[in-house]
């Protein structure tokens, strides 16, 4: 009787290599978080742009490895109630995908509330944007009516912040808590004007957001004494050192270390850093934060 010879093979090591050989596409897409969504995590905002390739039926990468992850990268993350005008995030496709048949398969299922302004390719090897920002600029929309936030209150509260050199706020990072000096993160701070058919006072925010040193309209809000009246943070821009432009105009503000900005522990011999006043100082938050609550914890 002849005996059959059955030849095996690895497929799982076949597709893997065959993924490797691929040619891949590296796009970079800009794009609105609006005002409908502004209260959805930044890992929902992840989820939402996963979702919406796989609907579009796009050749997504996944990374290789027992949980596989799509090759999505933000530039920073938004926090929970906070909106974005031009968020960058990149993807890589494999095989690559025209660039027009890209957008127009992603806009049409593209969920409200975010909408798509640009599409480009990058360099497949370039530098993450992560690593690569500087700094954002902000609008704090604070919603009154005519008269229930004089102008004037405003201007001084912005004035008296600016003046401090040191305005203490609470953090939590994994579950600790630690003190942090917000006020020389905060490049520019201006009182823009009321407009009464929208019933909004306008401040403009200008912060540094480095690795380790990140400024936050959250924060600025809850130290200028607005937590308890409604207002949207929008985040106009974000600037990298790469751009010449960015790097230009960031050329004229001091680098803040995150070693100049965090509170030290008293040391025996050594004076002790000072504390938050009870006026500047938050009240301690739980340490069983929520992932939505953990989202807007960009780099520190």
């Amino acid at each position: 009787m002849e005996s059959t010879h059955l030849t095996t093979s690895a497929p799982d090591a076949v597709e893997a290599e065959q993924a490797e050989e691929a040619p891949r596409q590296r796009v970079r897409i800009l794009f609105e978080k609006g005002e409908s969504i502004k209260f959805i995590s930044h890992q929902d905002v992840f989820r939402l742009w996963e979702r919406t390739v796989r609907r579009a039926d796009l050749p997504l990468l996944y990374k290789q490895g027992f949980n596989p992850q799509p090759h999505i990268q933000f530039a920073s993350p938004l926090g929970v109630g906070i909106t974005g005008v031009q968020e960058p995030v990149d993807m890589i496709f494999s095989p690559p995908v025209p660039l027009e048949e890209l957008r127009r398969r992603i806009e049409a299922k593209l969920p409200p509330g975010v909408r798509l302004h640009h599409i480009e390719e990058v360099p497949l090897k370039t530098q993450a944007l992560q690593s690569l920002l500087i700094g954002a600029d902000y609008t704090i929309l604070i919603f009154a009516e005519p008269g229930e936030i004089p102008e004037v209150q405003l201007q001084e509260r912005i004035e008296a912040f600016l003046a401090q050199k040191e305005v203490w706020r609470e953090r939590q990072r994994k579950g600790k808590t630690y003190l942090y000096n917000l006020r020389p993160l905060v490049l520019e701070l201006t009182y823009q004007g009321y407009v009464p058919e929208r019933e909004e006072h306008r401040i403009f925010l200008r912060v540094q957001q480095r690795a380790g040193a990140t400024g936050r309209p959250d924060e600025v809000v809850a130290a200028m004494g607005f937590e308890a009246f409604a207002r949207t943070l929008r985040r106009e821009r974000l600037y990298f050192e790469h751009i010449p432009e960015d790097a230009a105009l960031f050329a004229r503000y001091p680098v803040v270390a995150q070693e100049e900005i965090m509170a030290r522990p008293s040391e025996p011999g050594r004076g002790r850093r000072r504390r938050p006043s009870q006026k500047q100082k938050p009240q301690r938050r739980s340490a069983g934060r929520s992932i939505n609550e953990r989202a807007a914890d960009e780099f520190i």
